[in-house]
This record gives C-alpha cells, sequence and structure tokens, in this order.
C-alpha cells in the first residue's frame, strides 16, 4: 500500500497575491481614532447599500405585480368586448331569420318556398357556427367539409410562400386535417374535411397565424356529411396560379381596385330578375352541362363562354362579339364557391377600365359561389340541375329538391347513347382533335352506367366527343394585352413594379432564361426560335403544348439540334412559328414572367444536410437565318425533311 503524497507547495511566481482587508490596512497605517471613524464609516455605507438593494427589490415586486395586474385587466376587457361582438352577432343572426318573412315577398317565389337567410351569411370576421351537438367520432356522418380560399394582395415573396406552405402543412398535421388545396404567391385555396370540431379547431389556428389575412376569410362548412366522403390524406400543392386562367405573375389583375361586388344570395337573386342584366358562368362547359342558372322570362340573359378551360376566358371575355353584349348592361357572374368570379369580375373591370368605349353598368358576384346560393334556397331557386364538386361529394343539389324534380331539369346526356344522364364517373374525356392546336380535346365527357357505353368508352377513347366538339366550336384565339392596361392604368409604376406581385415588368427588349444572358431583339425578328436548356426527356407533343399554354402560339415545326459526330441531342432546338408576330408575342410572354412549363427541371446541388434544389428553366431567343427569309424558308422545308425532325429527339450513334 502505497502512502499519498502531500502536494507541493506552489512556486513563488505562482502564488496569487494576497490583498489586504480594510481593517488589516487601517491597523497598519492609521492611528487609532482615525481607525475608529474610518471603520464606522464603512459600517454606516455597506447598511446604506443593504437598504438601497432592498428598497429596489421591492420596487421591482412592485412594478411587477402592477403590470400582471394591468394584463389581467386587459385581457378581461379583451374577453368582455369579444362576448359582446357575439351578443352583437346573435341579435343580428336573430334579426335576419324574424324578417326573413318580410324579405321572401321580394324574391318571386312560391309562399311554400323556404329561404335560409342565415345560410347566405359569410363567416368573415365572425365566429364560425358551433359544431352540431349530435357529433361523434363513432356515427357514420361525422365528417365535416370546409371549403375557402383566400387571396394575397401584394403577393407573397418567395421566401414567405414556402413559409406559408410549411406552416398550413404543419396546422394541418396537428389538427388531423385531411383534403387538398394549392398554394400560390396569390393565395390559398383549400376543400378540406375533418371532424367538425377539428375542422373549427384549424380554422381558428389560421386566423391566429395571420389575422390580417385569414380573419376576412370565408370559411364556408358544411356539417353531417358520411364519412366515406373523407379524403385519405392531406395534400397542399405549391403552384404558380390558384385558377388556371394563365393571369398568374403580372398579368393579374388587381382585386383591391378592380374586384367585383358581392351580393349575397337574395340580392343575387333579385338581379336576375332585372331586365338590363347579364349573367356569365364562369365556370368549365363539362361543368354547365349537369347544371345552370335560368332567369326568368322577362329577367336576365344568361351567357355561356363554352370555356374548355379556364384560360380561354380571357380570350372570350376579349372577343368583339362578347363586349357588344356586355355593353351598358349589369354583368352578373358565378361559379361554385367563389374563387374564378374574384379574378373574372377583375379582369372584366380593368378592361373596362383601360378600354374608353366599353363600359358596364357594374360587375357583381354571388357571395359564396352556387354553394352557398343553393344553401339559401333549399327548393333550388333560379337554379336548375346540379352543381359540380371537385370533391368526393362529385355534386350538389337542392336539398327540398325531390328526385323527380330534379330529373325534369337534368338537359345533359351521355356521348355515346344520348340518353339523358348526368353523372360524371370513369374521368372519361374527349378524344377529338382540335384544330388550332392537333392536340386532343381532353374535356370531361359524360357516359352513363350501361354495359355497352361503359365497355365502348374504354376500348375506343376516340368515340368519345364533348358537346363543343360535337357542335364545331373553336374558341377565340386573340387574348387582351393585359401588361399594356395595368401600364396604361398605373397599376405598374414607372419604375416597373407591378402593384399585385411586387415584381418588375420587363420590357421587349431581351430575352431573359435562368443562367442566359439578355440579348437584344434584332429589327426584324424572325419566325424561328432558339429553345436551349431542354429537359432530355422532352417531346414534340410537350413542347408544343408548352408554348401554347404560355404564350397561346402554335409552334409549326420543331428541328432537333444535334452533335455533329454522335447525332445524339443535348437539350436544344429550333421552333418554327407560324409569323413573326407570333414570334414576338412568344418571347414578350416569357419576358413577362411566364415559364415553359414543361420545361421547367429541378437539379440538386451539393450534398449531405447543404443538398438543396434549384429550378432550372429554359431559355429561349431569336434565331435568324443567315440568309434572309428565303433562306428561312429553305430551312423550314429542309427540317422537316431531315431525320432529326420527330416526335422524340434522336438518340444519336454510338
Amino acid at each position: 500500500m502505497t502512502k499519498r503524497r502531500k502536494p507541493l507547495p506552489p512556486k513563488r511566481h505562482e502564488r496569487k497575491p494576497v490583498v489586504p482587508s480594510v481593517e488589516h490596512s487601517i491597523a497598519v497605517n492609521v492611528p487609532f481614532q482615525s481607525r475608529i471613524l474610518i471603520l464606522f464609516a464603512d459600517k454606516c455605507t455597506q447598511s446604506i447599500k443593504s437598504t438601497t438593494q432592498k428598497d429596489a427589490i421591492a420596487m421591482v415586486h412592485a412594478h411587477s405585480d402592477q403590470a400582471m395586474h394591468d394584463k389581467k385587466k386587459e385581457a378581461a376587457a379583451a374577453k368582455k368586448a369579444r362576448k359582446e361582438a357575439r351578443r352583437a352577432i346573435r341579435r343580428e343572426l336573430a334579426a335576419e331569420s324574424t324578417s326573413s318573412s318580410a324579405a321572401h315577398d321580394n324574391l318571386g317565389l312560391p309562399p311554400t318556398a323556404t329561404v335560409e337567410l342565415a345560410a347566405s351569411k359569410s363567416n368573415a370576421h365572425r365566429p364560425l357556427p358551433a359544431p352540431p351537438q349530435h357529433d361523434s367520432s363513432g356515427a357514420d356522418n361525422n365528417t365535416t367539409i370546409c371549403l375557402f380560399y383566400q387571396y394575397k394582395e401584394p403577393s407573397w415573396t418567395a421566401k414567405e410562400h414556402k413559409a406559408a406552405l410549411n406552416g398550413v402543412i404543419r396546422l394541418a398535421t396537428e389538427h388531423r386535417i385531411t383534403g387538398r388545396g394549392r398554394c400560390a404567391p396569390e393565395g390559398l385555396n383549400c376543400t378540406l374535411t375533418a371532424s367538425a370540431n377539428d375542422m373549427r379547431a384549424f380554422c381558428y389556428a389560421l386566423r391566429s397565424w395571420d389575422p390580417d389575412l385569414f380573419d376576412g376569410t370565408d370559411f364556408k362548412l358544411e356539417d353531417g356529411v358520411s364519412s366515406d366522403k373523407r379524403f385519405r390524406t392531406f395534400t397542399l400543392r405549391k403552384v404558380d396560379e390558384l385558377v388556371g386562367y394563365a393571369l398568374d405573375g403580372i398579368r393579374a389583375p388587381s382585386l383591391n381596385r378592380h374586384s367585383g361586388t358581392h351580393l349575397e344570395a337574395p340580392d343575387y337573386h333579385r338581379q336576375m330578375q332585372r331586365k338590363d342584366t347579364v349573367i356569365i358562368d364562369v365556370r368549365n362547359a363539362y361543368e354547365s352541362d349537369i347544371g345552370r342558372f335560368a332567369p326568368p322570362k322577362d329577367g336576365a340573359t344568361l351567357l355561356d363562354p363554352k370555356m374548355r378551360t379556364s384560360q380561354d376566358f380571357p380570350k372570350w371575355l376579349n372577343a368583339p362579339e362578347t363586349k357588344e353584349q356586355l355593353k351598358n348592361k349589369t354583368v352578373m357572374m358565378y361559379c361554385t364557391g367563389g374563387i374564378r368570379c374574384e379574378r373574372a369580375t377583375a379582369l372584366l373591370n380593368q378592361i373596362t377600365d383601360a378600354e374608353p368605349d366599353f363600359k358596364t353598368k357594374g360587375v357583381v358576384m354571388v357571395r359564396g359561389g352556387i354553394e352557398r346560393y343553393l344553401k339559401t334556397f333549399p327548393e333550388g331557386g333560379y337554379w336548375k340541375g346540379k352543381n359540380y364538386l371537385f370533391d368526393k361529394r362529385m355534386e350538389q343539389a337542392p336539398a327540398n329538391k325531390s328526385a323527380e324534380e330534379l330529373e325534369k331539369d337534368v338537359v345533359s346526356y351521355c356521348c355515346l347513347c344520348r340518353q339523358t344522364y348526368s353523372r360524371y364517373r370513369g374521368q372519361f374525356k374527349c378524344g377529338k382533335p382540335l384544330p388550332s392546336t392537333g392536340l386532343a380535346c381532353a374535356v370531361p365527357v359524360i357516359v352513363c352506367d350501361r354495359m355497352e357505353c361503359q365497355e365502348a368508352a374504354t376500348s375506343e377513347p376516340h368515340r368519345l366527343e364533348c358537346p363543343l366538339c360535337v357542335r364545331g366550336y373553336q374558341t377565340p384565339e386573340t387574348a387582351p394585352d393585359l401588361i399594356g392596361q395595368k401600364r396604361k392604368l398605373g397599376l405598374i409604376g414607372q419604375g416597373g413594379t407591378d402593384v399585385v406581385t411586387g415584381r418588375k415588368a420587363g420590357k421587349l427588349t431581351s430575352i431573359v432564361g435562368t443562367g442566359s444572358s439578355q440579348c437584344p431583339i434584332p429589327p426584324n425578328a424572325p419566325r424561328r426560335l432558339f429553345v436551349g436548356k431542354l429537359p432530355l426527356t422532352i417531346t414534340a407533343t410537350k413542347l408544343r403544348k408548352s408554348f401554347l399554354q404560355c404564350s397561346n402560339v402554335r409552334v409549326q415545326n420543331i428541328h432537333w439540334i444535334t452533335d455533329h459526330t454522335t447525332h445524339a441531342f443535348y437539350g436544344s432546338a429550333f421552333c418554327y412559328l407560324k409569323s413573326t408576330d407570333d414570334a414576338q408575342k412568344a418571347v414578350q410572354a416569357l419576358v413577362d414572367g411566364r415559364n415553359l412549363p414543361l420545361c421547367q427541371e429541378y437539379r440538386r446541388k451539393g450534398g449531405g444536410k447543404g443538398r438543396r434544389k434549384q429550378r432550372r428553366m429554359a431559355c429561349v431567343a431569336f434565331a435568324s437565318p443567315s440568309g434572309g427569309e428565303d433562306t428561312e424558308d429553305v430551312s423550314l422545308i429542309q427540317s422537316m425533311e431531315s431525320p432529326c425532325e420527330g416526335e422524340y429527339p434522336p438518340m444519336g450513334t454510338l
């Protein structure tokens, strides 16, 4: 057993200096009488310090108590204000219910018709309706469906857009929400399902997350829906536009300045009785086929834009014959839930403000869309047929209308046997090619449940033809100059900043593309465009469709550019358009912020945790031929006969 050694004393230079105390200093250097006075003064100083510390602590406690009292007082005042607001809303709803009989007299309905005025009211800036008392987790009808949309102007930045996407997903996960939605820089649009309590908790969580934005949101709730109509998961897509009008970016009309007037369902119903009024269905044609408004004979005139997609609406609205029908009239619009009318009414108001010769008496829309109108008028009012829905319910019918009466309103039919039918099942689409694009129409069609029709639709899809193709209807080709209108109205300032998006508008002096330099447009712009940075999986059909969606121009011919040695495609092509105007139109669309939708790829950079995604977009530039216009025609003919021309780019030789 070894003995522990005692630690060695520190060396002289490592020893800490000894600081003498006050008493030691006094005892060594000061006489006796002076020592007493100094020690007394030191004790008094210590006493004063301790008293000051106690007073400071007492003051801090008193201040915190006062702050706590003020906070409780403010919380009590806020609670009282919310209680008074709820009481005021209840009194307002009670007054509305008592005045329903008086309002019923001006609607032109039979005395036995039911009008639910409370159902026509928006939930914006108001408490949501209480959940039903019979709701239970074990019941079959325990699902609540919520439809809502909210536009944001000015739009979210890229960082804010990403934060909004993540925030909504987080709240949906916390409250067990299922459904689907679209999140764009311009706002949010969702169709959701959950239990009654979870759905209301989610809506209030959205209001708490961004009160300035979602306090004004109209959450349209429907309780007691069967559980088989509930979505399984929650999906929120990151998109550029909430509605496919091709009005995203700086093309979007300003809602703050040009949005239409919202009318509640009873007022909208009365407006349809007026003669100097036109009513426009801004939904797609296949939705209008199974149900629409039918105004009285001496009332409004119904106009059907006959839209295959929502992108057709600006072109239809810009047609001279359409403007003639709307001039000096009160224009009414309606859609499923109201979101499409927001942009449509703003678009019309912008056009009338920019064109002095085209004026209307006003543009209105029904608050909450058809969905809220049918809840206000359970017998249907002026509505005929069914309301097409984009959730698992598929369609909505008036609650108090019998099946026999509903069957009389049906005017749609099976596209094969031509028998009356009004249900879209099986996702069958029109297979007839459009003369303007050469692509398939792809409009949903109705196929009845007869075995013969179902088998024919599956085995011979080319026989499926929508009513628009049967009548040979073609959409107008000219779209309004929305960018020029916004410049004229001051919505794009002198610096080029758009008030809707906060982005700067481009000019037709350069071509933009990710990673590409800007180059000036030649004085005599050709009709041949060079397109680079294409994905290697591109096809001729996809490229033509992307130009059509981006700028509404048709590519006549595509010449794949290949390597001289291997003859392999490396991501570039020449696109020949019909005219120089079409080429400039395509370029202007790209400069204004529109991208080729099928030419956007995601590539990864870095590794590990620093790995991130980056968007890669195609670059476009004018490609002038070396020998003038005649040479361009020759090269076009040669490219048609070239083996490089085809649906798929060449693979090359090994």
